[in-house]
């Protein structure tokens, strides 16, 4: 039995409550805003989830109810979907790429009744489909650029005031949060996890709290992780990989998410942040060796000859290791030299030293 099998025992909530009574002043979130990196405690991620929870069931979602989010990676998701979790509802992730005829018929089909946007674009796309989506009653967006003639219509409502109808809602019942919390257990439905859809549309998958929690639990198990070891979020949150990350094994390990200021900073704010953690499909790696090998033709031809001629040192040296085989003495010398000459300096170049 794994030391970390008793977190199978609680729900993201509880498990996220469980985190802030063992490190509550641990950072828990970063989000880089216009250049800084602003910090969310372990505490503050609680405070954050249980005022989405409470402003959630304000504006009448329920246990059962589904919430779709379509957003790129902010705290806020994760308040949103966690949020819903307390309250017994269940999130969806939808595409940000998605287009408003997609979305309609994700929404139809998922029964939505609440829908998470990040911004005027993704808002502008749920709009278009209103008259196809009568079962959404709410649509919440988090950054109110662009959507001030929206306001007149009380089918938007800002996050704030999301935040401060869950404010309202708690002063008036200081127990209740915690009660719905209380109520959640391992096995209990709290996300839908949408297939590729690449022969047909795409299909529900329920996931449980125990699905994401256990993912968790036995990946450290192969990969320890430690509650200072930094992870940086640029998956898809409506792919599974990201939701195991941000709902398993951060939660499992008490690692530190860490979103970037957009999408195409990403890569350069991974940089940053030097992640001891990286997950990601294979489009991911390949796009990171294509920018190598494209550095690389760039490069003088003494830099592209050392390049060369080490990757297939340590293309041999990796066979011998994976092998378990004894490594010849000569390519163990040539391997050290190409990892302190080439390697290293090029890990050093993406962020992944660590």
């Amino acid at each position: 039995m794994s030391n970390n099998d008793h977190l199978l025992e609680y729900s993201i909530p509880q498990l996220l409550r469980w985190r802030v009574g063992t490190s509550p002043k641990r950072p828990a979130l970063r989000e880089k805003d216009f250049g800084i990196w602003n910090t969310y405690t372990w505490e503050d991620y609680y405070d954050h989830v249980r005022k989405t929870a409470l402003g959630l069931k304000s504006i009448g979602l329920k246990r059962g109810d589904t919430i779709a989010i379509i957003s790129d990676n902010i705290p806020e998701l994760l308040f949103t979907a966690i949020g819903a979790h307390s309250i017994g509802a269940i999130s969806a992730g939808i595409y940000q790429t998605s287009m408003p005829a997609e979305i309609a018929q994700i929404l139809q089909y998922l029964k939505v009744s609440a829908v998470f946007c990040d911004n005027q674009e993704q808002v502008d796309k749920v709009l278009d489909v209103r008259d196809q989506i009568p079962n959404v009653k709410k649509v919440i967006f988090e950054d109110p650029r662009g959507m001030r003639e929206y306001m007149s219509d009380d089918w938007f409502i800002d996050i704030q005031d999301l935040y401060k109808l869950g404010e309202k809602e708690h002063a008036t019942s200081p127990d209740l949060f915690e009660t719905l919390v209380d109520q959640g257990k391992p096995d209990d439905p709290c996300h839908l996890c949408l297939t590729s859809g690449t022969t047909g549309l795409p299909k529900g998958t329920i996931m449980t709290h125990k699905n994401y929690i256990n993912m968790g639990v036995k990946i450290t198990e192969v990969d320890p992780l430690e509650p200072t070891d930094e992870y940086v979020s640029f998956l898809p949150f409506a792919w599974i990989g990201e939701q195991m990350n941000s709902f398993g094994i951060a939660m499992a390990t008490g690692i530190t998410i860490n979103f970037p200021e957009s999408v195409e900073t990403a890569m350069s704010d991974l940089k940053e942040i030097g992640p001891h953690f990286m997950f990601g499909a294979p489009r991911i790696y390949e796009t990171i060796r294509s920018e190598i090998w494209l550095k690389i033709d760039q490069s003088y031809w003494f830099n592209k000859l050392l390049y060369n001629y080490f990757i297939q040192v340590g293309l041999k040296a990796a066979s011998y290791k994976m092998t378990g085989k004894p490594m010849p003495l000569g390519l163990t010398i040539k391997s050290w030299l190409g990892t302190q000459m080439i390697i290293r300096p090029l890990i050093n170049q993406l962020g992944l030293m660590r």
